[in-house]
Protein backbone atom coordinates (compact mmCIF):
# COMPACT_ATOMS: atom_id res chain seq x y z
CA UNK A 1 0.00 0.00 0.00
CA UNK A 2 1.43 3.55 -0.32
CA UNK A 3 -0.12 5.11 2.88
CA UNK A 4 1.00 3.23 6.40
CA UNK A 5 -2.53 2.86 8.41
CA UNK A 6 -2.12 2.73 11.75
CA UNK A 7 -4.19 2.27 15.12
CA UNK A 8 -4.76 6.32 14.98
CA UNK A 9 -6.47 5.64 11.46
CA UNK A 10 -8.74 2.77 13.15
CA UNK A 11 -9.98 4.57 15.90
CA UNK A 12 -11.02 8.07 13.70
CA UNK A 13 -12.76 5.70 11.03
CA UNK A 14 -14.90 3.87 14.14
CA UNK A 15 -15.40 7.76 15.42
CA UNK A 16 -16.38 9.04 12.28
CA UNK A 17 -19.09 5.76 11.86
CA UNK A 18 -20.35 6.62 14.96
CA UNK A 19 -20.52 10.22 14.38
CA UNK A 20 -22.19 9.61 11.23
CA UNK A 21 -24.91 7.39 12.72
CA UNK A 22 -25.45 10.29 15.31
CA UNK A 23 -25.84 12.61 12.27
CA UNK A 24 -28.33 10.37 10.49
CA UNK A 25 -30.42 9.85 13.05
CA UNK A 26 -30.63 13.82 14.40
CA UNK A 27 -30.94 14.47 10.49
CA UNK A 28 -33.58 11.93 10.01
CA UNK A 29 -35.72 12.28 12.82
CA UNK A 30 -38.27 14.62 11.52
CA UNK A 31 -39.26 11.87 9.38
CA UNK A 32 -40.61 10.36 12.70
CA UNK A 33 -41.93 13.25 14.42
CA UNK A 34 -43.37 14.96 11.13
CA UNK A 35 -41.62 18.23 11.10
CA UNK A 36 -38.89 18.56 7.73
CA UNK A 37 -36.19 15.77 7.31
CA UNK A 38 -32.76 17.68 6.84
CA UNK A 39 -31.40 16.00 3.42
CA UNK A 40 -28.07 18.00 4.43
CA UNK A 41 -27.44 16.16 7.29
CA UNK A 42 -28.83 12.64 6.36
CA UNK A 43 -26.46 12.87 3.60
CA UNK A 44 -23.13 13.90 5.70
CA UNK A 45 -24.08 11.02 8.09
CA UNK A 46 -24.04 8.85 5.14
CA UNK A 47 -20.93 9.75 3.93
CA UNK A 48 -19.26 9.47 7.06
CA UNK A 49 -20.55 6.15 7.81
CA UNK A 50 -19.22 5.22 4.48
CA UNK A 51 -15.70 7.10 5.24
CA UNK A 52 -15.14 5.59 8.30
CA UNK A 53 -16.14 1.93 7.81
CA UNK A 54 -14.05 2.17 4.73
CA UNK A 55 -11.06 3.75 6.88
CA UNK A 56 -11.68 0.67 9.95
CA UNK A 57 -12.03 -1.92 6.52
CA UNK A 58 -8.47 -0.27 5.19
CA UNK A 59 -6.69 -0.56 8.58
CA UNK A 60 -8.04 -4.37 8.92
CA UNK A 61 -6.30 -5.08 5.77
CA UNK A 62 -2.95 -3.66 6.36
CA UNK A 63 -2.75 -5.97 9.13
CA UNK A 64 -0.12 -5.44 11.96
CA UNK A 65 3.02 -3.89 11.02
Amino acid sequence: MLFRFGPLHRRVGWLLTLLGVATLAVGGRGYLTGTPVRPSWVFGGLIAIVVGTALVRWTRRAGPD
